[in-house]
């Protein structure tokens, strides 16, 4: 589990997992988590990648194990996210990789993708939130005046159970797996959470992404109030090579809820563009 330090000194962590062949140089794909999340939670896609991929799972600054991060609002931003890639990608030894993200981590791997056209061999977002739309900015604020003032008056574990079946997840599902969601989520430090909020409502990934020349595929839940229809609109104008696949489900978190499909999915897309077949 290999820590190191941030251009400006803040601690980021990340994990590998690699059961490829041993006699065999694997490329590396890089999972980018979405809001207040860590990169544990991309626990049920990995397997399945990392039999044919070197799975590299880096913790946001501030977040899982990138802990602690002394002014939160000071430090994250577009261009430390952007750093911490590069940095994490350096570290792990991966001159060119694979990326994927999902929600906030969609946007920040595009602009990535954008901005260090060398380094992307593909790109794979799961639910972007290419923007916060005035649906996310009202429902998230769950009845306060703000999402930040929610954040604040609930913490964020209470936020997160108020909030969970808004769009993530369909109302009833596993009750255990609710649980185990809401207090993960809920170990994440208040003042990082709202400066995400802040990040996120200023992030727009639109203006990038007539720059992007990897090939993309993007991931979508049917009918998502957070990745919304004119964000998909935006992605088939401005991205040069785009595939668009949806899932049947109207619900964002698309690799919790059908790990097999996305992991599926990614495996085809970054294998035909390096001309190998992941399949045993």
């Amino acid at each position: 589990m290999p820590t190191l330090k941030g251009s400006d000194g803040a601690t980021l962590h990340y994990q590998v997992h690699d059961y490829t062949d041993r006699w065999r140089k694997a490329h590396s794909i890089i999972l980018i988590h979405g809001f207040a999340r860590s990169g544990e939670f991309w626990f049920n896609i990995v397997p399945y990648l990392a039999r044919f991929y070197r799975v590299i799972c880096p913790d946001l600054r501030g977040l899982g194990q990138s802990r602690p991060l002394h002014d939160p609002h000071g430090s994250i931003s577009l261009k430390t996210y952007l750093a911490d890639i590069d940095a994490i990608a350096d570290h792990a030894g991966a001159e060119t990789f694979h990326l994927a993200g999902e929600a906030i981590g969609g946007a920040i791997t595009l602009i990535y993708a954008a901005e260090r056209p060398g380094r992307v061999r593909t790109l794979c977002v799961l639910a972007p939130a290419l923007w916060a739309n005035d649906w996310i900015r009202s429902a998230y604020a769950v009845g306060f005046p703000s999402w930040v003032e929610a954040l604040r008056t609930l913490g964020v574990e209470g936020w997160v159970r108020k909030s969970n079946t808004l769009a993530r997840f369909p109302e009833g599902f596993d009750p255990a797996f609710m649980d185990w969601y809401a207090s993960e989520v809920g170990k994440a430090d208040v003042d990082v959470v709202t400066a995400m909020v802040d990040f996120a409502g200023s992030v727009n990934a639109r203006p990038y992404l007539d720059k992007i020349a990897a090939p993309v595929l993007a991931l979508y839940p049917t009918g998502s109030k957070i990745s919304s229809a004119d964000q998909e609109a935006a992605l088939r104008e401005h991205i040069a090579s785009l595939r668009v696949t949806h899932l049947n489900t109207p619900h964002a978190m698309l690799g919790l809820l059908q790990p097999a499909a996305c992991a599926g999915q990614m495996l085809n897309f970054a294998s035909i563009n390096d001309g190998i077949v992941c399949h045993e």
